[in-house]
């Protein structure tokens, strides 16, 4: 790479993260404000999705993020491939879960707030992480990237960095394979379409799940996932990396 191109790569992951830390900052901000002022009373999702929708717009209108679905695209094949590369995530999370210890459990702020206030928070928060982390990384920064880099350092450098820049603890060292390959899917999902749409939907969607998933049934324990399922997983998550690549071919929007 020349050095236009390693600034163009550096610049992009740089003011990606300051547009992910401002947004998320400012809507955290605003969760700490609620807890602290009227715990009992959830009012903090209204203004936080202001704040998010807000900073989106801006960024589709200074960037171009991928907000539109490009004509003469089988945006059937989009989704069955988008599909199948997060089954492949998720499979691979579970296997790598089994053999690291991975305990996946909510995620809950550290004051004292009402049960109500804590359920807004474990689901509203996963939801909007979901879309603005696809707003930052697969939209801030893979429009940019993709104009020096071709589609596999694109994928590679993004999918590194995306996990990076998640919040470091054991859910980062125990399952760092599993959200790899989900958020490198994703990025190639954006590559292949070039729309944000498909990305940010399947993320919006797991996130979702599993948070209400993690609410009512509690933390998922890796380690006592048998090894019958653990291999069933893997066979799936194998079968499923077949169909993207099968349904992948063909598909590319005209840039």
């Amino acid at each position: 790479m020349n050095s236009k191109t390693i600034w163009t790569v550096i610049s992009s992951v740089l003011i990606g993260l300051v547009y992910f830390g401002i947004v998320m900052g400012i809507c955290m901000g605003l969760v700490m404000f609620n807890a602290n002022s009227s715990p009992n009373t959830v009012w903090f999702p209204i203004p936080a999705i202001t704040v998010l929708v807000g900073a989106i717009i801006l960024a589709q209108r200074h960037w171009d993020i991928g907000l539109n679905h490009p004509a003469d695209v089988p945006w059937g094949r989009v989704y069955v491939v988008g599909a199948a590369l997060t089954i492949l995530g998720i499979a691979t999370a579970l296997v790598q879960g089994k053999y690291s210890g991975m305990v996946r459990e909510t995620e809950l702020l550290e004051v004292a707030v009402s049960p109500a206030f804590s359920m807004t928070y474990a689901i509203f928060m996963s939801v909007l992480a979901a879309v603005l982390a696809e707003a930052t990384f697969r939209g801030v920064i893979q429009v940019r990237m993709e104009k020096v880099l071709s589609v596999w350092p694109t994928v590679l450098i993004i999918g590194f960095v995306n996990v990076v820049a998640h919040r470091w603890g054991p859910e980062i060292i125990n399952n760092w394979l599993g959200l790899f390959v989900t958020l490198a899917g994703w990025t190639y999902l954006r590559w292949l379409c070039q729309s944000l749409w498909p990305p940010m939907i399947l993320h919006t969607l797991t996130n979702l799940i599993v948070a209400i998933a993690l609410w009512y049934r509690g933390p998922l324990i890796h380690a006592e996932l048998s090894n019958a399922t653990v291999i069933t997983i893997a066979v799936i998550g194998a079968a499923s990396l077949a169909v993207a690549i099968h349904q992948a071919k063909g598909i590319r929007a005209a840039k």
